[in-house]
């Protein structure tokens, strides 16, 4: 990563070029015996295209397993809607017990979804102006005087104090930090509380320097609903409330993007 000259309580930094490499290993070609008969240039046809495709298997790949639900279309069925006498919020209260949390859902339109229609994007930092929780591990490299770029390759001397250094790694982690905006959100009637609060991730610029990775889906957490179920209709129609997991997004991390956006 190149880091352009910054000015930090009178400590000049200039430019310091970082150069980290990932190896990755060469894709292995296996033996293929000598074979006679036709069942035999069939399975020696089958083993050159296997080795002649790069085996990927050991590649330092993760892909995002965070997931961000879809709006759900409702079925346009009014049997299928709650009835005034089943939306009784001193019952439904008692049925939520200890799950209904005010920060993420509302039994009625919060104010802010007219006041503040974008939503608030959430900065957990310390007073030092660090971000809470953990550092990256890619900004290990900040603890060691010098830089080994591989095995076989040179080493990098980094000509600055622990306290520069550490000025650096602070900063760097700061502006590679990833908020989540919230905003609220209406449910159908056939959720109760309708209306949640609900995550996405600030990509207005790139979390990395050189730029080029955005701010991606990390983590997510569960919150519970109440759903209005009818498991049969008609004349015979029974309905009642159960509940369900619904996830909502609770942290975001600078990364490669690993799908196609539209």
């Amino acid at each position: 990563m190149f880091v352009s000259v910054v000015d930090m309580d009178g400590t000049r930094l200039y430019s310091y070029l970082f150069l980290l490499s990932i190896l990755i290993p060469l894709p292995q070609t296996g033996h293929t015996a000598s074979l006679n008969g036709r069942e035999n240039k069939r399975r020696h046809h089958i083993s050159r295209q296997k080795s002649s495709s790069a085996d990927y298997s050991n590649l330092p790949l993760k892909p995002s397993m965070v997931m961000i639900p879809f709006d759900l279309h409702e079925t346009v069925n009014k049997e299928l809607d709650p009835d005034s006498s089943d939306l009784d919020e001193v019952s439904l209260l008692d049925r939520m017990g200890a799950d209904y949390d005010r920060q993420f859902m509302s039994i009625s339109q919060p104010s802010d979804m007219k006041t503040n229609p974008n939503g608030t994007l959430e900065y957990k930092f310390k007073k030092g102006q660090r971000p809470l929780g953990d550092m990256p591990p890619s900004l290990d490299v900040f603890e060691h005087r010098s830089i080994k770029l591989s095995d076989d390759g040179p080493e990098i001397k980094l000509r600055a104090s622990r306290k520069t250094r550490r000025k650096l790694q602070k900063f760097l982690w700061a502006y590679s930090y990833c908020p989540v905006r919230y905003k609220w959100k209406e449910l159908s009637t056939r959720f109760w509380p309708r209306w949640i609060k609900v995550g996405s991730c600030e990509n207005r610029r790139s979390c990395s320097i050189p730029a080029g990775m955005q701010c991606q889906p990390s983590k997510m957490m569960n919150i519970t609903l109440l759903r209005f179920y009818c498991p049969s209709l008609g004349a015979k129609r029974t309905c009642q409330w159960i509940k369900i997991q619904y996830p909502i997004l609770e942290e975001c991390s600078c990364g490669c993007q690993t799908y196609a956006s539209d």
